[in-house]
C-alpha cells in the first residue's frame, strides 16, 4: 500500500512540476508544419517580466500536442493547446505596459506573427473548445484576432461571449482614436451557438485585401464553409499593416475559482490565393466558397 501511495505521490509531483516549468519567450516559438503553413516562423509569445530580467511564460500557456496522446487534432498528427489561468498577465519588459495594472485589467497568453500582412490574402485556422469551457464574468474573451502594427483597435476579433462565438469588427475605427467595437458603424455578429461550438472543431476561412484604399479593400469570413460576413472598404490605415494573433486575451476574470480557459488550434495557414491554401484537405471547394453571396454587405457610411 505504501509503495502504491508513493508512486501516486511521485506521479502527482512530476505532473504538477511539469506545469510549474516556464518558457523563456526570447527564444520565440516555432510551430510545426503539421500545424502552421505560410506564416513566418517563429512566432512571438506573450510573457511576464521577472525580477531577474527575463520574459517568461508558464509551460501550460502553449503546448504542441499529439493525436496519439488523445488530444484533439483537426488534421495530421499535431495541434497546439493554449491555456489561460486567473492572474496570467503580460508585461514584455520592466516599466512597459502591464495587463494586471491596465484599466480595465486583463489576462492573456497570445501567439503573435510579426509578418506584416498587406494586400490580398487568404487565412485559415481551426478552433476546438472543450465541452467543459467555463462561463466567467469577464468584459471580453478574445480567441483570435487580426491586429494592426500602429493602432490600438484590432480590425477583427473572434470572441467567446458566454456560450456563443462572435465576430467583432472595428473597420470604422481604422485610423481613429477613442473608438470601440460598440460603435454603430462596427459589427458584433453571432457566428456560432453553443450546440455548434463546444467539443468539436470549427473551421474559419478568411479572405481580405488589407489596404487603406476604400474602394479596393474587403474582408470576408466563412465559418465551416458558410459565408457569414462581407465587408467592403478600408481595412487598415495608410502606412500600416495587419498582424495575426492567436490565443486567449480577456478582461481579468471576476468570477471565483480558477477560471481556466483552454483552446486548441490547428491548420493555421495563409496564402495569396484560395487555391494555394489547399482547402480540399479541410473538405471545402474554392469555387463553392467564392460563389457564395450575402444580401447585406457591410460598408462604412
Amino acid at each position: 500500500m505504501k509503495k502504491i501511495l508513493g508512486i501516486v505521490v511521485l506521479g502527482l509531483f512530476v505532473f504538477s512540476n511539469s506545469f510549474a516549468e516556464k518558457i523563456n519567450v526570447k527564444k520565440k516559438v516555432k510551430l510545426p508544419k503539421d500545424v502552421s503553413i505560410g506564416y513566418e516562423n517563429p512566432w512571438g509569445l506573450s510573457c511576464t517580466w521577472t525580477e531577474d530580467g527575463k520574459c517568461m511564460t508558464p509551460k501550460y500557456a502553449l503546448q504542441i500536442v499529439n493525436k496519439k496522446d488523445n488530444y484533439p487534432v483537426r488534421l495530421g498528427k499535431k495541434s497546439i493547446r493554449m491555456e489561460l489561468r486567473k492572474g496570467d498577465c503580460h508585461q514584455k519588459r520592466k516599466g512597459s505596459y502591464n495587463d494586471c495594472k491596465a484599466s480595465p485589467p486583463a489576462e492573456r497568453h497570445e501567439l503573435t506573427n510579426r509578418n506584416d500582412i498587406i494586400g490580398k490574402k487568404w487565412h485559415t485556422y481551426s478552433i476546438f473548445l472543450p465541452k467543459d469551457t467555463p462561463t466567467i464574468n469577464s468584459e471580453w474573451i478574445t480567441m483570435g484576432q487580426f491586429h494592426v502594427i500602429n493602432g490600438n483597435a484590432p480590425p477583427v476579433n473572434l470572441d467567446l461571449e458566454r456560450k456563443h462565438f462572435l465576430l467583432v469588427t472595428r473597420f470604422f475605427c481604422v485610423n481613429k482614436k477613442h473608438c470601440n467595437s460598440r460603435h454603430l458603424q462596427n459589427r458584433r455578429i453571432k457566428i456560432l451557438d453553443s450546440d455548434q461550438l463546444f467539443g468539436k472543431w470549427n473551421d474559419f476561412i478568411f479572405n481580405a485585401n488589407w489596404t487603406s484604399d476604400t474602394k479596393k479593400g474587403y474582408f470576408k469570413l466563412w465559418v465551416n464553409g458558410q459565408l457569414v460576413y462581407h465587408f467592403k472598404g478600408r481595412t487598415i490605415a495608410p502606412k500600416d499593416a495587419a498582424i495575426h494573433q492567436l490565443g486567449i486575451y480577456r478582461g481579468a476574470a471576476k468570477s471565483s475559482g480558477e477560471a481556466n480557459h483552454v483552446v486548441y488550434y490547428d491548420e493555421i495557414k495563409t496564402a495569396t490565393s484560395c487555391k494555394k491554401i489547399k482547402l480540399k484537405k479541410l473538405g471545402y471547394s474554392c469555387k463553392k466558397l467564392e460563389s457564395q453571396k450575402l444580401e447585406k454587405i457591410h460598408t462604412i457610411k
